[in-house]
């Protein structure tokens, strides 16, 4: 498989094209050799002006330059997985062909970000784009400079990709040198920095001074990696000296300037000519949506560890506290488990201890007198996130592979503490996570298995393969692993790293099935490492830090690529993210972090409130006017701080920020669960069994005399058969000479064929209808002898016109001729009782309302949480009526009444009252939702509520007293209960 690259998105051009704008008009010099770049004067006055006109499209607080050293610095600010590599590929290409650069550096802050650009840039398909698609006349000549082996007896060489780089020559225009490098071979031991090599290159001995002399362009990807305190950044502006220094990045470093009430802290942009923020990749559809997801702590067993002291690189002192025990204290030191406090902590240990804190093994970081919960590391837990994070996989998967026509190969991600709970250990210790997981994985293939249709035979066949070698399933990805011989490891290694293509490959070359899909790592590609298949990530332990939470969900946001190679850009996708409970927060601070980058408006311009008068259809003064009288701005169109919260409440179009459905907190949409109140209820007992025993509904038996003329009417008017005509509209876009227009021209039109079987079509009829199959069959004949029906015709689109058709019929003609009796069966379990007519405990909270209002409802209401589906149900449960003894929601559907018009109705409220006398009588209420008078409801809901006053009039003909209203939305239900009352 290869993955095809779209040119010319506009979030990536736009950033190519603002870099290069800053660069245009500028007088190169000629290099006086042929290794050097050209090179520019940066006090050049139109770059000055260049780098003004760019930022112009740049937040007022981010332009500027705060650095002043003797190099151009250009930032492009881009969101993890909108294509950062792309973009300063394809600037690189630019700079060339523009400006004639031909040497760059590209330092990146690990291995991973290192092994993804290096396989990016020399991989045939990208060459293939850049020279065929882009018509880029010119190749790249990637050096990867490594780590240098054990020295030889013999000559000292300079490192080949520093040769290479150096000697590669300006005068063939039809070559890009660019020297790749990771930060540490920057600043670690002397490879760069020594002079003592065998051989010249250039006339230079020392590597750093030969790639100083080409004048090179860097280029820094991930930039708060590199803060200017940082080695290697200081490396490449003093050892480099590099003309211009671009940097590519979601996350820039920050600065402080000043102290105490003086101390501001800002971001380090320096020339930023290119902004994408989150919020916009998001809102764009640039990346995936997010849903994270977390368990609540399985027990509540409340034990905490608080590190009570540390004595450096000797010990740390713990206080262990369980409820309802005595309080133990521990000493530990360098290399000790944790799991001697706890059996929680099994596999935690201690790598190093500092003057104030700890550090674990698995890379948190505890100070003197933190606490933190025994919950996150109990196998217990964990084994419940991975099951959650299979089952969010599963479900993903199955629609990516049977769901569409071209199928999409599911990945998902877990980050893992310890290296020695996935892989086997020489001292025979069992990799615990490893075993689970596979018996877990086991576990839901077979149960998939067992419920698969017949028409989803390959992924069947998928599945089984998963099964038959589960150990394929997954690979792990550690650093340690770069210095382990085992071969097998470093295939999976080759292939998580390298692999990109393979790994989000269905099928292998000899057509076999690719099941790897699930990846282990410890945090190793939490940053630098993607791939657009990733739609599960699983945090299986907290990573005990305040890194960016973009930073930590970026290995997954990338869009999907399908199964030819195509980048799915017109969907919408959603990221699994699934957390411990101590990140419970985790989406609200994305969130926060998101919305944190944007400027805060502080003033309404005159075009925001235009723009929003006319979303809300009123005049901009009214709306200004509006806005003054409830304090929310002042004078001059300023937000007043005091009540901002309140302003974007009502006016949620002012405000700016991440869409809402973007990233999602799961754990907030669970059920939460509904309790009947029993004493309550008790008062209600009688006449709940009486709405529930089962009614049938009879029509006078002259009807079914008229219903075959009827039927025969129907099938005879013109449009009753017919396939679905699609119409299109097509406009041109043109000039008359002096502007833009649109002309009108001539679109097409698609019958849409879809026949079905005969009987099919007429039990269809019969279903929606109530007409018996052979009254249908015998219309259907009749009409066959007066014209031709072709077969295709026979469609679902002439079943819904006929049945349309005979509704009308019913509405208008069956009103008043019909009524109900009542079954003799006896009554079943209900909504609210089980069988023996015992009210239930819990119901679920969908039956009565999707949403929840904080507080305890009145002592008369049947249920012990204010749950509701509208504002009107909101206030009928929130008023309290002297007259009432018991209220509640109806759960949905639970009352059924049959109707004419084929359909079931069911009711909203009911009100149990007792009259002066003491009798009780249920009031049934219906909400007829945004309808203000009954003059205005539609003909079908007209007709129901007609058939449910008819119904509750026969229940009170059968000894039931039982009233029905309907709630219109400008009355309010004390209103319904007084009229009832007088």
């Amino acid at each position: 498989m290869e993955l095809i690259l779209e040119k010319q998105l506009d979030h990536q051009q736009k950033a190519v094209d603002a870099l290069i704008s800053a660069l245009d008009g500028i007088t190169m010099q000629k290099p006086n050799l042929a290794y050097e770049n050209p090179t520019f004067d940066r006090k050049d006055l139109r770059l000055i002006n260049n780098l003004t006109e760019v930022q112009k499209n740049i937040r007022s607080d981010y332009r500027g330059c705060r650095d002043d050293g003797n190099y151009l610095n250009l930032d492009i600010k881009m969101e993890t997985g909108t294509g950062k590599t792309y973009v300063y590929t394809q600037t690189i290409f630019e700079l060339h062909k523009k400006f004639g650069f031909n040497k760059f550096i590209i330092a990146v802050p690990s291995l991973p970000i290192k092994a993804g650009t290096s396989q990016f840039i020399v991989d045939s398909y990208v060459k293939h784009h850049f020279s065929d698609a882009c018509g880029y006349n010119c190749d790249i000549e990637l050096g990867v400079l490594e780590s240098p082996k054990k020295k030889k007896k013999g000559f000292l060489a300079m490192p080949p990709a520093v040769r290479d780089f150096v000697t590669g020559s300006c005068q063939n225009s039809n070559k890009i040198y660019v020297l790749l490098v990771n930060m540490q071979l920057l600043t670690n031991g002397n490879m760069l920095s020594r002079s003592d090599y065998d051989y010249l290159v250039e006339g230079f001995y020392r590597p750093f001074d030969a790639l100083k002399a080409t004048k090179p362009v860097v280029i820094i990807d991930e930039p708060h990696r590199f803060s200017r305190e940082q080695k290697a950044y200081k490396a490449i502006v003093e050892e480099l000296c590099p003309q211009i220094i671009i940097r590519y990045g979601a996350t820039f470093p920050e600065t402080t300037v000043g102290s105490g009430r003086n101390k501001v802290t800002f971001k380090d942009f320096n020339n930023l000519v290119y902004e994408l923020n989150a919020c916009d990749s998001f809102n764009l559809n640039l990346i995936k949506g997010i849903a994270k997801e977390h368990f609540e702590p399985m027990s509540k067993k409340e034990e905490k560890v608080k590190l009570l002291s540390v004595e450096s690189k000797v010990s740390a002192t713990f206080q262990f506290k369980k409820r309802g025990e005595d309080t133990k204290t521990y000493s530990l030191t360098p290399r000790d488990s944790l799991s001697i406090i706890d059996s929680s902590f099994e596999g935690l240990t201690i790598t190093a201890i500092g003057k104030n804190f700890i550090e674990l093994i698995n890379g948190q970081v505890k100070y003197q007198g933190e606490e933190f919960n025994t919950d996150i590391y109990s196998s217990s837990y964990q084994e419940q996130m991975l099951k959650l994070a299979i089952q969010r996989h599963f479900e993903t998967e199955r629609q990516n592979f049977s769901g569409r026509q071209f199928k999409i190969k599911t990945l998902a991600l877990f980050f893992i503490d310890d290296i020695s709970s996935y892989r086997d250990s020489d001292d025979g210790k069992e990799a615990y996570l490893k075993v689970l997981f596979e018996r877990l994985l086991l576990e839901k293939i077979d149960d998939l298995l067992g419920t698969l249709p017949d028409n989803e035979q390959e992924y069947r066949e998928y599945l089984e393969a998963s099964k038959a070698d589960i150990s394929a399933c997954h690979a792990g990805y550690f650093a340690q692993d770069n210095s382990d011989s085992d071969e097998a490891i470093a295939n999976e290694v080759a292939d998580i790293l390298h692999n990109k293509k393979g790994l989000i490959s269905l099928r292998k070359e000899d057509g076999s099935f690719n099941t790897r899909r699930f990846l282990f790592s410890k945090w190793t590609l939490k940053e630098g490492w993607d791939n657009p298949n990733v739609f599960t990530i699983a945090k299986l332990r907290s990573s005990g830090s305040d890194n960016s939470k973009l930073q930590e969900v970026g290995r997954g946001l990338r869009l999907p690529v399908d199964e030819n190679g195509n980048r799915i850009s017109n969907e919408e996708f959603k990221l699994n993210y699934i957390v411990d409970f101590t990140e419970a927060d985790f989406a609200q601070k994305l969130v926060d972090e998101i919305n944190g980058e944007l400027p805060e408006t502080q003033i309404l311009s005159q075009e925001e409130l235009d723009k929003i008068a006319k979303v809300r259809n009123v005049d901009p003064d009214d709306l200004f006017l509006d806005l003054l009288s409830k304090k929310y701005i002042n004078r001059n169109y300023e937000i007043r701080t005091e009540n901002r919260d309140a302003f974007y409440a009502d006016y949620p179009e002012f405000a700016t920020g991440v869409g809402s459905n973007k990233v999602t907190d799961v754990n907030k949409n669970k059920k939460e669960e509904i309790h009947v109140r029993k004493a309550v209820y008790s008062e209600l007992k009688e006449l709940w069994e009486c709405i529930n025993h089962k009614y049938y509904l009879f029509y006078d038996e002259d009807l079914t005399d008229e219903i075959p003329q009827v039927l025969h009417d129907i099938l005879e008017k013109h449009g009753m058969f017919g396939n679905v005509t699609l119409y299109s509209h097509r406009d041109d876009v043109t000039t008359d000479g002096n502007a833009m227009a649109i002309r009108e021209d001539t679109g097409v039109s698609y019958s849409i064929k879809r026949p079905i079987p005969y009987n099919d079509f007429l039990k269809r009829i019969s279903q929606q209808t109530s007409i018996p199959i052979i009254e249908i069959h015998k219309s259907m004949c009749e009409l066959s002898k007066k014209k031709s029906i072709p077969d295709e015709y026979i469609n679902e689109y002439s079943v819904a016109n006929i049945v349309a058709a005979f509704t009308d019929w019913r509405i208008e003609k069956m009103q008043t001729r019909f009524k109900y009796a009542r079954s003799t069966q006896s009554l079943a379990e209900t909504a609210l009782t089980y069988k023996d007519g015992s009210p239930r405990d819990v119901i679920r909270q969908g039956n009565v309302g999707t949403m929840f209002v904080e507080g305890t409802p009145s002592d008369k209401y049947l249920y012990d949480k204010i749950a509701f589906d509208s504002p009107l149900e909101k206030a009928n449960i929130m008023t309290d009526i002297d007259e009432v003894v018991v209220y509640g929601k109806i759960p949905k559907s639970s009352i059924a009444i049959p109707t004419i018009v084929g359909e079931n109705y069911s009711p909203d409220f009911m009100y149990v009252i007792k009259r002066k006398d003491g009798t009780k009588e249920l009031n049934i209420v219906v909400e007829t939702k945004l309808v203000e008078n009954k003059s205005t409801l539609r003909g079908v809901e007209d007709a129901k509520i007609k058939c449910a006053e008819a119904f509750f009039n026969q229940l009170t003909i059968d000894g039931y007293a039982v009233s029905f209203h309907t709630q219109l939305s400008n009355k309010k239900v004390k209103q319904i209960i007084e009229d009832v009352m007088n």
